[in-house]
């Protein structure tokens, strides 16, 4: 019962306010304006990504009605992923209003995702299914890093149709709360459908044709959060048994920033440069809408889902 009130309230409060946020976007300019690498032809308000924040935050309120010694037991990495996601929208929400460098995001990405590995989002063991597990030792703080910047900008390279990176964060965000069922892990289980019933209300305003973009506001946000989870090992644990799923589930958004450095570099370009080279605009190139092109993402995610779910059962 407690479930089905964080992912009901989570979604309620973002299909009433989505509405609210789209005219206070509008109101104070906070526009995705089009150029020559925009897909869309029209002006489309950001912010989006500040609903699915409220949307996420009241959705685990709701567990204080049920079991306030969620929060007591899990309090001090509860905190600190409030903390941390909290900070990244901050930055997200200023960047959507005044536009910032992508080196000083990049440069605020590391200190707040520093902070939460210090907190305890640790990667310290590998672990595949109940037999290989390898301890990552001295190496745990900086892969730690890599992945929770990684991931962070991977989701947020990925927003580039209508639907498409807040679509396949909510099939992964599905993924590790069946991950979390299985694993007996409440924290998880609560964020993580928290994240989904938030992210399925956006999706009424944000699939094509889109009337609400989650900007970086959302991008950032929502990149830290699966992050953040993709690291999580339970309290008293030194196993992360959610990693490796979670990087075949995020696999499409990770292909596709390894690609886009590498072809920067190639091409001697700055890497923080934008271009219209990523895997989305090939499949429109091969003669894809922009529906046909998002809703093929999310049938790869789901597939790469039911491949992951072998991982945790194994």
């Amino acid at each position: 019962m407690a479930y089905f009130f964080v992912v009901a309230i989570s979604f309620i409060i973002v299909f009433l306010i989505t509405p609210t946020i789209r005219y206070i976007a509008l109101k104070f300019y906070a526009i995705d304006k089009t150029n020559h690498r925009k897909i869309h032809k029209k002006i489309v308000t950001k912010l989006g990504g500040l609903a699915i924040y409220l949307g996420v935050l009241g959705g685990l309120s709701v567990i204080s009605l049920f079991d306030f010694s969620f929060f007591r037991v899990n309090f001090s990495l509860f905190f600190s992923l409030l903390i941390g996601i909290t900070l990244i929208l901050m930055l997200g929400i200023y960047d959507d209003f005044q536009g910032s460098s992508a080196r000083l995001k990049f440069i605020i990405q590391i200190i707040i995702s520093f902070m939460i590995i210090k907190s305890g989002f640790l990667l310290e063991n590998v672990t595949i299914g109940k037999f290989i597990n390898i301890n990552l030792g001295m190496f745990s703080i900086p892969i730690t890093l890599l992945w929770l910047v990684g991931i962070t900008n991977a989701i947020n390279l990925l927003d580039g149709l209508d639907g498409l990176a807040s679509g396949v964060v909510g099939v992964t965000s599905l993924f590790i709360f069946i991950f979390s069922l299985i694993l007996q892990d409440v924290f998880v289980s609560c964020v993580a459908l928290a994240l989904f019933g938030a992210i399925l209300a956006f999706l009424r305003y944000n699939f094509y044709p889109a009337k609400i973009f989650m900007g970086d506001t959302g991008s950032l946000f929502l990149g830290l959060s699966v992050g953040c989870l993709g690291v999580y090992k339970p309290m008293g644990s030194v196993q992360n048994h959610y990693f490796v799923p979670v990087v075949l589930l995020l696999f499409l958004p990770i292909l596709d920033t390894v690609l886009a450095i590498m072809r920067r570099v190639l091409r001697r370009q700055n890497i923080f440069t934008g271009d219209s080279s990523h895997i989305h605009h090939y499949f429109m190139k091969l003669g894809f809408s922009q529906p046909e092109t998002v809703i093929r993402f999310y049938i790869i995610t789901f597939i790469l889902g039911l491949f992951s779910l072998f991982i945790i059962i194994a």
